[in-house]
């Protein structure tokens, strides 16, 4: 018997985030015995899309661990809280993992605020999985969706893209 072929994953653009992020970010905690963490403390951001809009608002983070690749590669395991207030007022908790793949060629201008929105779209690999959780029922549909994300980093922070998959 034959196997059936995979579901096609479908998914449809959620929001455009746009999170600002403290400007003595990161805080580099060093290498401990067990990781190398870093700490980038949220500023504020917006939300924009059909689906999902309104503000990240400050306080959350981002503890971040760094670690390193063949010839060079930084690797960063992304771990960020938030909370996000929709234009009508529902708070959403919002946590995301991911991963942030940096090859040598772009790591110096990928630190440069002045340079790191020069560069194209696949000199790095930035993606997240967020998860959302919410008491607000006109946004209880969140605590069910499975969301990705393609992250892209700005002058003051980060920009990511987000579609719920269906």
């Amino acid at each position: 018997m034959a196997e059936p072929e995979p579901e096609v994953l479908r998914g449809r653009l959620l929001c455009t985030v746009d999170i600002r992020l403290d400007d003595d970010a990161p805080l580099p905690l060093g290498r401990s015995p067990w990781r190398n963490r870093r700490v980038s403390y949220i500023a504020g951001g917006t939300v924009e899309g059909d689906r999902l809009r309104g503000e990240v608002l400050p306080g959350g983070g981002d503890w971040s661990e760094l670690g390193s690749g063949a010839d060079g590669v930084a690797l960063t395991l992304i771990d960020v809280r938030s909370v996000w207030k929709t234009h009508d007022g529902a708070l959403i908790y919002v946590t995301y993992g991911g991963r942030l793949v940096i090859p040598q060629a772009a790591l110096a201008d990928f630190r440069d605020p002045a340079k790191v929105e020069g560069l194209p779209a696949d000199s790095y690999y930035f993606r997240i999985q967020p998860t959302f959780e919410t008491a607000d029922d006109r946004y209880g549909w969140l605590n069910a969706l499975v969301a990705v994300g393609v992250g892209r980093r700005t002058a003051n922070g980060v920009r990511y893209r987000i579609v719920g998959l269906e």
